[in-house]
């Protein structure tokens, strides 16, 4: 969020996301459920508002979360 409010020149008095984990074992497939509440401070208009929210919603981690997560183990020996 950061990075976009420089590149977008959006002047930011708080940029703040906090993550809920909750994993459902009772499944067979345990899953992973992510409640994220982002918080902008309330200066910003509904445009600025919107740009940082759809950034937090797009970021490089919300994409490795949300799509199948898969797993490569080598072990390479003799360093």
């Amino acid at each position: 969020m950061a990075a976009v409010a420089v590149h977008k020149d959006i002047p930011v008095e708080k940029l703040k996301a906090r993550v809920v984990t909750t994993i459902d074992e009772s499944r067979p497939a345990w899953q992973s459920h992510f409640d994220v509440q982002v918080d902008l401070g309330e200066r910003l208009g509904k445009r600025e508002q919107i740009i940082l929210f759809n950034s937090a919603r797009k970021c490089e981690v919300h994409k490795l979360l949300s799509g199948e997560i898969n797993f490569d183990y080598h072990l390479n020996a003799g360093g």
